[in-house]
């Protein structure tokens, strides 16, 4: 991996995006990306991009072959193999032995001509840096975001601060109480985490899947943070079971239960992940 020091914040962020920055500098970006409003703008923009032509490309090589192309391919085969005539007798013809090779061609050729077709339609999408065309792209694949993928990005960026991990430290956690149950429309308890030797430091206000969430911030002995986020979500009758998922080397527990969507997120090798999502649910 190759130092980017001096490069545009672009190319910089593009390095990231693909895991191809020494730790030092992944560090630096992720420092940068968490105070600075621009460069996060310019993130989500590549970040964005990327998702689309690797979904666009995956797209292309599933279409169905058009069954014209696959005609004339085969018609073209078989007319090579017809004998030619000389003059007015007909010659006899001794058929050629058929190599594995000649029989696979056609298949070779459709093949060749998919993922040609599919690498200039990928090349074409990634080359659009109109804004235009970015927030069209937003548009069609939001859905396929969750907001769990936001709690991932902000855990992963938040749990790296020393100084600046919470916004509300825990010395104020009426204030906490109050300030996130208005804002996130979502009536709580800090749940006591002691006995999961877990220490409650303080709380933030975040904004995921474009609502208000809150997270509360842990952190054990051996300085692994931890993290509950919950948001406003449509109401069930019941609580749902608990649910696993993983970015990368972040794990997540999610459930929903009354008027409100909770996960508890923390290393994904962290064996009592569950155990603490099972008691937070108990709880909160």
């Amino acid at each position: 991996m190759e130092s980017t020091q001096g490069l545009p914040l672009e190319v910089r962020l593009s390095a990231y995006l693909d895991g191809q920055l020494p730790e030092a500098e992944v560090e630096e970006i992720d420092a940068i990306l968490a105070i600075d409003d621009d460069a996060r703008g310019v993130y989500e923009k590549l970040k964005l991009g990327s998702e689309f032509g690797a979904r666009a490309f995956d797209r292309m090589l599933q279409e169905p072959i058009p069954l014209d192309l696959v005609r004339n391919i085969k018609e073209a085969g078989s007319n090579q193999d017809e004998a030619p005539k000389l003059g007015f007798v007909d010659a006899p013809v001794v058929p050629p032995p058929v190599s594995r090779r000649s029989a696979l061609w056609p298949q070779a050729l459709v093949a060749s001509l998919v993922i040609f077709l599919a690498g200039g339609a990928a090349g074409y999408l990634i080359s659009e840096q109109k804004q235009a065309t970015v927030q069209a792209i937003g548009n069609q694949f939001a859905p396929a975001r969750t907001w769990l993928d936001d709690v991932a990005e902000y855990h992963r960026i938040y749990s790296r601060q020393a100084r600046h991990l919470v916004e509300v430290p825990a010395s104020d956690a009426a204030h906490i109480v109050e300030w996130l149950s208005v804002s996130t429309g979502v009536k709580f308890a800090l749940p006591d985490l002691s006995a999961q030797k877990l220490t409650f430091e303080g709380a933030r206000l975040l904004v995921a899947g474009g609502k208000p969430t809150a997270q509360l911030l842990y952190r054990d002995a051996e300085n692994e943070i931890f993290a509950i986020c919950f948001m406003q979500s449509e109401p069930v009758d019941d609580q749902t079971g608990l649910a696993e998922s993983m970015r990368n080397d972040i794990g997540l527990i999610s459930w929903q239960k009354g008027n409100a969507a909770y996960v508890v997120v923390g290393p994904s090798a962290d064996p009592d992940l569950e155990r603490i999502a099972e008691v937070v649910s108990a709880t909160i």
